[in-house]
């Protein structure tokens, strides 16, 4: 695979690997926008960086499959010699389909810090949501086998599986119970959340580190409330799925619309239809306008967040966030300052709230500027990517003494 090589090589200036399934073009999720930002920062900073995804043929993943093990010989190889290939100072890994990577570059002596963006180090499918049935706190023989089998892998992968036989998903499940002792080996685990960071730690992973996920703020500046019509945006990458409460949406949609038939409701990435406006796949500059001519924006997720790029988005634009209390979304909002957090569930609750502020439109532009505030003292990218930094030159440092 040819990578793509950005930045000037110095005599000095580190190279870095950026790597994984979710750096594959089409990609769906926050971890190619993280990419993105952290290419972009670490180039200013002097560092070249080399970018690649780990895209694999329909027969790899079969093999994958029926495989019982976490880390394939043949993978870790492949690895190898793109290690030796690209001779880089350090690797920045995210989600892939196994941990052969880790491997490989403990085997090569290159420091690897490992981004968890999703649960795929705690849970077979990267979620602890099971479909119809709610949150799901740790895996389980008998649930996860069962859950596999109609769910097979992250959806964001976009393999084309409907379902898994269940011996197949038996050894899809063995893998999550080899997964501690391969990323074990990692010289740093970046959690994007606090709370993602404690379940991590629960499940007895160490070196552990939290590097809370960061937004341009120059991209999704904060536009001026205006008199135009109340956009009432859910802002969602895949917008129908159950664990991103699209149904609770459509609930608070039809309860507002009795009392407030002026508001628009709008769904990102979706066709829309008589209760709501759809838009098309929305690039970072169309969602930043899209964001900075909406009145608020709502984050009904009933599975445990493990962060939440979409909320930072719009509060960077100067849009309060109403949401869920769920995993590391109450980092983010700060209740009743910066947006407002209810009851997982509650769509009662959620609708009350909602309610309040499309009646109090100065409540709503105080928690606006609250928001963007925020979003400048503790999510700006450059904050994250000086984080990153930092810990990258800490990591080569103590492989050059030999610590």
């Amino acid at each position: 695979m040819k990578a793509q090589r950005v930045g000037t090589e110095t005599p000095r200036s580190l190279r870095v690997l950026l790597t994984g399934a979710a750096m594959t073009p089409g990609f769906q999720g926050g971890e190619l926008t993280l990419g993105d930002l952290l290419q972009r920062g670490l180039t200013a900073r002097g560092v070249e960086v080399v970018r690649e995804g780990s895209r694999r043929s329909l027969s790899d993943l079969a093999s994958f499959a029926v495989a019982p093990f976490d880390v394939t010989p043949g993978r870790v190889a492949w690895y190898r010699r793109r290690l030796r290939d690209l001779r880089p100072d350090a690797v920045v890994g995210f989600v892939d389909y196994d941990c052969s990577l880790v491997v490989a570059a403990r085997k090569e002596r290159i420091p690897i810090l490992v981004c968890v963006q999703i649960y795929w180090p705690t849970c077979p499918v990267g979620t602890h949501y099971i479909e119809g049935q709610g949150p799901c706190f740790a895996p389980g023989l008998v649930r996860c086998v069962r859950h596999i089998a109609r769910a097979p892998l992250s959806p964001n992968l976009g393999l084309p599986v409907s379902n898994i036989p269940a011996p197949i998903a038996l050894l899809l499940y063995l893998k999550i119970l080899e997964r501690p002792a391969a990323l074990a080996q990692a010289d740093a685990l970046v959690a994007n959340s606090e709370f993602t960071a404690t379940v991590l730690r629960t499940a007895g992973y160490e070196r552990v580190y939290t590097i809370h996920n960061g937004v341009d703020t120059r991209l999704f500046a904060a536009a001026s409330w205006s008199e135009s019509p109340k956009v009432v945006l859910y802002p969602v990458a895949r917008p129908r799925q159950e664990r991103k409460g699209y149904a609770h949406f459509v609930e608070l949609a039809r309860q507002v619309r009795a009392t407030h038939p002026e508001v628009t409701f709008r769904v990102l990435n979706d066709p829309g239809d008589e209760l709501f406006q759809g838009t098309p796949y929305l690039s970072h500059e169309e969602l930043a306008r899209e964001l900075r001519a909406d009145y608020l924006a709502v984050v009904p997720s009933v599975w445990d967040e493990p962060f939440g790029f979409v909320a930072i988005e719009a509060m960077s634009a100067g849009r309060p966030v109403v949401a869920y209390r769920v995993g590391g979304l109450p980092e983010i909002i700060e209740d009743g300052v910066s947006g407002r957090l209810v009851p997982r569930g509650n769509t009662q609750e959620l609708t009350r709230v909602v309610r309040e502020l499309l009646d109090d439109e100065s409540a709503a532009a105080r928690m606006g500027s609250a928001a963007r505030h925020r979003v400048e003292q503790l999510f700006d990218h450059e904050l994250m990517v000086d984080r990153y930094f930092d810990l990258i030159r800490d990591l080569v440092a103590r492989a050059s003494h030999g610590s």
